[in-house]
C-alpha cells in the first residue's frame, strides 16, 4: 500500500499535491486513519471525514481524513504513557469495576484529545496530568479486582476447608504472594507480565491449599478415604510404569516404586544425553580439522549439525503438539533449525501494546514450549500489517514485542534465560497485505527459539 507520509505532518504535502490524488485514495486514507486509532485519538476529524465521504464531498473528506491521521500521530508521540495507561485500564475491565472512576478518566482523556484536535498542545499537556492520574487510579482499582481479589477469595475458601492447617506452607506462600501482587499493583500496574505470573502462582498455591485441606478433613471424618487415595497413587504409578515398560512387582513400598520409576527415567535421560553427546562428538570431529576442509566438506558438516538439531526439535515439537490448537498457536521449524512459536490468536487491541487478559493463557502455553527448549536463546518478534504510517507501525511492533518479552522475563526469572525482543513493523509479511485475511496474518507475534551455533573445536 502506498505510504502517504513517514513523519506524520502533512500540511505542506496537501498544499503541493493535487486533490485528485487524495480523492483516489479515500479508502487508503480511512484505513490508515483507523490503523493509527483515529476513532479514539482524533474522533472529530475522523467522523467529519466519514460523513464527508458518505456525502461524496471527496476533497473535504480527504483533508479531514489526513488531519485525523496527523492528530492521532501527535497524540501517540506526545502522550504515549497516557494512551498505554488508558489501554491497561480498559484491559483490566475498569468500566465494570469502578464505572464512575473509569468514566471520569475517559472524560479527562477526551479533553486532551480535543485540545490536540484544536491545535493547543500546551493545553493538552496541562490536561494530561489530570487524565494520567485518573486513568492510573482506575487502572490500579481494576487490576486489584482482576489480580488480587481471586487470590483473596481462594484463600478464604481454603481457610474454610482448613487449608491453613493441613497445607500451611502452600497457604503461607499464597498469602505472601497476594501481598506481593497487591504491592506491585499499587506501585507499578504497568508490569502486567510480572503481575499475571505472580497472581497465577499465588492462586495455584491457594487452590492447592484448599484441595489439601478438603482432603485432610475427609480423612479425619472418613478414615477409609486414606486407603482409596493411597491406592489411587499406586494406580497412577502403575500407569506410568506401564508406559516405561517397567515391572514394579519387586517393589515393597511406595518409596521403592517411586525410586524404580525415577531411576528408569534417569536411565532414559542418560541414554538420550549419551546419544546426544555422541552426536556432538561426531560433529566436533567434523569441525576439528576445519582449517583443512574445503568449502564442500564444511557445508556438509553444517548440514549434518542442522539436521541433528532439526531431529531433536521435531521430537520436542511432537511432545508439544497436544498442547496447542493450530488455529491459535503454530509451531514450526525453519531451514536454519530455529523453532518459531507463532501466536496466531494473540490479538492486541488496535494500535495498542497491551496484552488482552484472555491471551495470557496462550502465553503460558508458549512458555511450556520455551521451557522445553532450555538451551536456546529466545527472541520475541513483533510484526504489523502495512496499513498505517511506516514509523508508527515500526514503533508499535517494537512495543508489542517488548510487552511479550516482559512476560517471559517474569515467567523465567529464576532460569536466567536469554530473552530479547525486536520489532520489524511491516517489513516481513507472510501474507498478502491487500486482503483483510492477509493483513490479519501479518499482525502477529513470533517467539523464535534460536538454534545454538555450531560448537567450535578449541
Amino acid at each position: 500500500m502506498h505510504k502517504l507520509f513517514s513523519g506524520g505532518l502533512f500540511i505542506a504535502a496537501i498544499l503541493l499535491s493535487p486533490l485528485s490524488v487524495w480523492s483516489g485514495e479515500a479508502n487508503a486514507l480511512l484505513q490508515e486513519a483507523e490503523a493509527v486509532r483515529a476513532q479514539e485519538l482524533s474522533p472529530a476529524a475522523y467522523n467529519a471525514a466519514k460523513d464527508a465521504y458518505a456525502q461524496n464531498w471527496t476533497d473535504k473528506a480527504d483533508i479531514q481524513a489526513q488531519q485525523a491521521i496527523t492528530n492521532s500521530l501527535i497524540m501517540s508521540r506526545t502522550f504515549p504513557k497516557l494512551i498505554e495507561s488508558r489501554d491497561r485500564m480498559h484491559a483490566s475491565g475498569a468500566i465494570d469495576v469502578r464505572k464512575d472512576l473509569a468514566e471520569r478518566a475517559e472524560e479527562a482523556f477526551s479533553s486532551v484529545v480535543a485540545s490536540v484536535e484544536a491545535g493547543d498542545i500546551r493545553r493538552a499537556k496541562k490536561e494530561s496530568e489530570n487524565a494520567e492520574l485518573l486513568t492510573y487510579q482506575a487502572e490500579v482499582v481494576a487490576a486489584r479486582e482482576q489480580l488480587t481479589r481471586p487470590i483473596a477469595k481462594a484463600l478464604s475458601e481454603a481457610r474454610k476447608e482448613d487449608g491453613n492447617r493441613y497445607a500451611p506452607k502452600s497457604f503461607a506462600r499464597a498469602t505472601e504472594g497476594m501481598k506481593k501482587v497487591e504491592r506491585l499493583v499499587s506501585s507499578n500496574p504497568a508490569a502486567r507480565g510480572q503481575l499475571y505470573n505472580e497472581s497465577r502462582n499465588s492462586l495455584e498455591m491457594a487452590q492447592a491449599s484448599q484441595e489439601i485441606g478438603r482432603f485432610g478433613k475427609q480423612i479425619r471424618s472418613k478414615p477409609e478415604t486414606a486407603e482409596v487415595w493411597f491406592q489411587s497413587r499406586d494406580d497412577d504409578m502403575s500407569t506410568i510404569a506401564k508406559h516405561l515398560n517397567l515391572n514394579l512387582g519387586g517393589a515393597k513400598s511406595h518409596d521403592e516404586r517411586v525410586k524404580l520409576i525415577t531411576d528408569a527415567i534417569d536411565q532414559m535421560r542418560a541414554g538420550y544425553e549419551e546419544q546426544l553427546a555422541d552426536a556432538r562428538k561426531e560433529i566436533n570431529k567434523l569441525q576439528g580439522n576445519l582449517a583443512e576442509l574445503d568449502d564442500t566438506r564444511t557445508s556438509l558438516g553444517m548440514a549434518r549439525y542442522k539436521l541433528q538439531l532439526k531431529r531433536e526439535a521435531e521430537a520436542k515439537i511432537a511432545q508439544l503438539a497436544s498442547l496447542f490448537d493450530p488455529s491459535q498457536v503454530e509451531l514450526f521449524l525453519t531451514t536454519d533449525a530455529d523453532v518459531i512459536i507463532r501466536m496466531k490468536a494473540m490479538n492486541f487491541p488496535s494500535g495498542s501494546a497491551i496484552v488482552p487478559a484472555q491471551s495470557y493463557d496462550l502465553l503460558e502455553l508458549a512458555s511450556k514450549a520455551v521451557d522445553l527448549f532450555g538451551d536456546r536463546v529466545v527472541r520475541v518478534e513483533g510484526h504489523t500489517d502495512s496499513v498505517g504510517n511506516d514509523e508508527y507501525n515500526q514503533a508499535l511492533s517494537e512495543r508489542r514485542a517488548v510487552t511479550v518479552k516482559e512476560y517471559l522475563d517474569a515467567r523465567f526469572a529464576e532460569n536466567n534465560r536469554t530473552i530479547t525482543s525486536v520489532g520489524f513493523g511491516e517489513a516481513r509479511p507472510i501474507a498478502n497485505n491487500e486482503k483483510s485475511e492477509g493483513r490479519a496474518q501479518n499482525r502477529r507475534i513470533d517467539i523464535v527459539l534460536i538454534a545454538p551455533p555450531i560448537p567450535m573445536q578449541p
